[in-house]
Parts: structure tokens; C-alpha cells; sequence
């Protein structure tokens, strides 16, 4: 199972979880909290396709599916700092799309709008032989989040990090105190990200 400082286990995400992707995704509390992780095992195709020690996740809709590595006991569904660390470092890139999965709409037909968005995407960068097919603009807006909690949690080991080991013991008020110190260090790491990719 993911750690339970970050996903309970009705698939929604902690109010800390909530609280440091909000900081760093930019993406509104309400729909954070809407959201559910699901293995990938639950939907009918199994999708993403990942292989297993890579990993993976998928977002439609609502729903962020995560491949079988993320919940496996030998894998990082192990609670330790350092898969805390990843699955943090994960969603913040998920939880991007988010807004983009809301802005097709929640039907079938805005989820199918949304996946065909991706798979374009995908097909024009192949054709192309550009290098990385993943390297879309709705990519690139999603990896907004991720980028600067990379960068925030790359001073010091998972295992010492204060934010980490705050999300460990379920701490909200010690993660949004750390969120809340952080806000000029995440604006402007995001007024750079976005500077550097959308230029």
C-alpha cells in the first residue's frame, strides 16, 4: 500500500498530501481532495502499461491510476522515506493534469476528448522523430510540480528531510508550516520552470 501519510485507504489523498501539492502543483484544494489513486489492476484495461520496475501512473478524469510497483511491499508500497519520497515526487506530476482532465469534463466523452488530446500528441511527436514523445506541452504543464519539489527536496537524504518524515507521521500542521516557508522559493522556481519551458 502507498503510505498512509499519503493516500488513505479509500484512495483519496492525506490532508497533508493535499496541503504540499497544492503548494507546489498549483492546483486547487477542491479537486485534490476529489481525487482518488487506484491501482492500475482496478480498470478494466489495466492501463498504464508500465513495466513493473519502472513504474508508471495515469491520469483520467478523477483518477490517477498507479502500476502494481507502487503498492507491492518490495517495491514502494513499502513506507519508507524514500517511497514516500517518490510517491510525493509522483503525484506532484499527476496531480498537474488534474485541471487538464477537468477542463475536457468528466463524462465519457470529455475523458475520451482528454485521453485523444494525449494520444495526438504522442503521434505527432513519433512521426516527427522527435526524441522524447513524452515531451507534449500538457506534459510540460504537468511537470511544472514536480520540477520544483524536486529541486525543494534535493538538499538534503529522504530519510532526513523534514517534509518527508512530517507526511510519515501524518503531521499537517508541520507540512503546511513547511509549505508556508517555502512560498517564495516555489514561485520562483515555478516563474523559472515556466520561463525555461513555455518561452
Amino acid at each position: 500500500m502507498p503510505p498512509g501519510g499519503i493516500v488513505l485507504p479509500d484512495g483519496r489523498l492525506s490532508d497533508a498530501a493535499v496541503e504540499l501539492l497544492h503548494a507546489v502543483c498549483g492546483v486547487g484544494k477542491d479537486l485534490l481532495h476529489a481525487a482518488r489513486i487506484r491501482p492500475s489492476s482496478a480498470n478494466w484495461l489495466h492501463a498504464p502499461w508500465y513495466p513493473y520496475r519502472r513504474g508508471g501512473a495515469l491520469t483520467v478524469g478523477r483518477t490517477i491510476w498507479f502500476t502494481r510497483i507502487w503498492f507491492a511491499p518490495d517495491g514502494l508500497g513499502d513506507g519508507s522515506a524514500a517511497s514516500c519520497r517518490a510517491w510525493l515526487l509522483h503525484l506532484a506530476h499527476e496531480a498537474g493534469h488534474l485541471p487538464q482532465a477537468e477542463h475536457f469534463g468528466r463524462t465519457f466523452w470529455g475523458k475520451a476528448r482528454y485521453v485523444a488530446a494525449f494520444a495526438t500528441g504522442y503521434l505527432t511527436r513519433a512521426v516527427l522523430l522527435r526524441k522524447d514523445i513524452h515531451d507534449t506541452r500538457m506534459e510540460r504543464e504537468a511537470e511544472a510540480g514536480r520540477t520544483v519539489l524536486m529541486k525543494l527536496l534535493t538538499e538534503s537524504d529522504a530519510e532526513k528531510h523534514p517534509v518527508i518524515a512530517a507526511m510519515q507521521r501524518h503531521d499537517i500542521l508541520a507540512v503546511r508550516a513547511w509549505c508556508s516557508g517555502q512560498r517564495p522559493a516555489i514561485a520562483s522556481l515555478r516563474e523559472a520552470y515556466h520561463a525555461e519551458n513555455f518561452a
